[in-house]
């Protein structure tokens, strides 16, 4: 840990930024979803097929698409200091029915394993303030993952 300190501090890294090319959009959904399945450190079987089945219904992307993307991310994760290059693209980028289509998929993952960590209801509500959504956005985000949820 301490070797992996001092070499981050020895070799500054420029802050990763993302564009609006459909490639960073997909990178900084992807993002926020692996988040949202890691945040309470345990990721089952059920969030990471829920995750790969989103990104496939969402960007229209074959399984070998959603895993580069998927291990792209995970990179540029390793290489940002937190989800801030990746929340700034889409709340500047997406519009308000996008980002309650996101929080929606956010909310999936969250429910995928059948129980709400509050590690992920406080990663949720961080979203609502990182993506400049009002709280109702995200409540109705919540209800349509429940209802999305109970027709499966």
């Amino acid at each position: 840990m301490l070797d992996k300190l001092k070499a981050f501090f020895k070799s500054p890294q420029a802050p990763l930024r993302l564009g609006s090319s459909p490639q960073d959009m997909r990178m900084a959904v992807c993002a926020v979803l692996l988040e949202a399945a890691e945040v309470d450190q345990q990721v089952p079987a059920s969030e990471r097929r829920t995750i790969r089945e989103l990104l496939k219904q969402e960007f229209a992307l074959s399984d070998g698409a959603v895993e580069a993307l998927i291990a792209d991310t995970r990179t540029a994760r390793n290489n940002a200091s937190d989800l801030w290059p990746f929340t700034t693209a889409i709340a500047r980028d997406y519009s308000p029915e996008q980002k309650l289509n996101l929080l929606q998929m956010v909310w999936q993952v969250i429910f995928a394993d059948d129980r709400l960590d509050p590690y992920e209801e406080q990663l949720a509500r961080r979203l609502q303030a990182m993506l400049s959504v009002n709280h109702s956005l995200l409540m109705e985000a919540k209800k349509r993952a429940r209802e999305a949820r109970a027709v499966v």
